[in-house]
């Protein structure tokens, strides 16, 4: 073989892994920039994403079963003297982004002292926020907190038309405990299939753990402190790596989220509720929980869905959605 043929050989072999890493610092400059956890006071989008997700943190403490007395004080504590950080900051810019997290705030209170929890530091600091805001009180009527729902309404509105089974679907944070029959799971997986995939080669997968396989997954997980040993049956929904080609790096977790979405609603429709969680983590921890449950390293984790059979009445966290004004832009 003559220099040249070699040297078009290693090119050959070399320019795939070269843009893969052109790829990998890529995204690292874009991580660097706009990842929320950098710079996060120092723009608005981010520090309205990462109040948000504060915000949620009470409404899910509220939504599970067995909630502990007088729970989140520290982290509403927290929460407020971020919105009043966010309030000096940016209150001229968008001040009504506030109303949200103030009325999940008011329902906190309102839950707290329903439940003979004296929190008298917290409503002042509420009290303040709302003064310094120039927001009334009485005015603040988002929906926010949790509520109470029956499954058979659930169950009932899941099987109507599109858009109630949307509307009805509520992330459940406990289940009876027994395990949801294979039919339904079979019946659930069944309809996702019919999800849209690149090129239609349906990369996805699915593992289905039960009893305390699902009860350690979620502890290892760890963002469901409170419920993990309420949540019966985990399903994790993969995307196989080995199903893209080299100009489509990211495919998986596209074709991965739309099948995932896609077996929650159709988890629901059968009668079952659910809970997904997320598997945006570390590479690091996301190889432990790969290896302890047996997922092959070539299949990228999307998300663990917590799923079971649903008491006749629940609470679940209301999770209020943004204007459709706000999300959205014409072009």
């Amino acid at each position: 073989m003559t220099f040249s043929q070699t040297y078009k050989d290693i090119r050959k072999r070399l320019s795939l892994p070269i843009l893969f890493l052109m790829e990998t610092f890529t995204y690292w400059v874009l991580l660097c920039r706009y990842n929320a956890s950098m710079n996060t006071d120092a723009d608005i989008r981010k520090m309205q994403y990462t109040l948000l997700r504060e915000n949620h943190t009470i409404e899910k403490g509220m939504s599970i079963r067995n909630t502990r007395r007088g729970f989140g004080q520290a982290k509403v504590t927290a929460l407020i003297q971020r919105l009043r950080l966010y309030n000096r900051l940016y209150g001229s810019q968008d001040k009504s982004f506030l109303i949200y997290p103030l009325s999940t705030i008011k329902a906190y209170i309102v839950y707290q002292n329903q439940d003979k929890v004296d929190i008298p530091e917290i409503e002042k600091l509420y009290a303040t926020l709302c003064k310094e805001a120039n927001i009334s009180s009485d005015t603040i009527g988002v929906p926010a907190g949790i509520d109470r729902v029956l499954a058979a309404n659930l169950q009932k509105e899941a099987v109507g038309n599109f858009s109630s089974l949307l509307y009805s679907r509520h992330s459940i944070r406990y289940f009876k405990d027994e395990i949801p029959s294979k039919e339904l799971l079979e019946q659930a997986l069944s309809l996702s299939s019919r999800t849209p995939s690149a090129c239609n080669r349906q990369a996805w997968h699915t593992h289905i753990y039960f009893g305390d396989d699902a009860h350690e997954l979620l502890h290892m997980q760890d963002g469901c402190k409170g419920f993990c040993e309420d949540v019966h049956c985990c399903v994790v929904v993969t995307a196989d790596m080995k199903g893209f080609l080299g100009h489509e790096p990211f495919q998986c977790y596209i074709d991965g989220g739309l099948y995932a979405q896609n077996l929650i609603n159709a988890l629901h429709y059968v009668g079952l509720g659910t809970i997904p969680l997320s598997c945006g983590f570390m590479s690091r921890k996301l190889k432990r929980i790969q290896k302890k449950f047996g997922i092959s390293p070539n299949e990228v984790m999307i998300v663990i869905i917590g799923t079971g059979v649903m008491f006749d009445e629940m609470k679940v966290a209301i999770s209020t959605r943004k204007a459709v004004s706000t999300t959205n832009t014409y072009h």
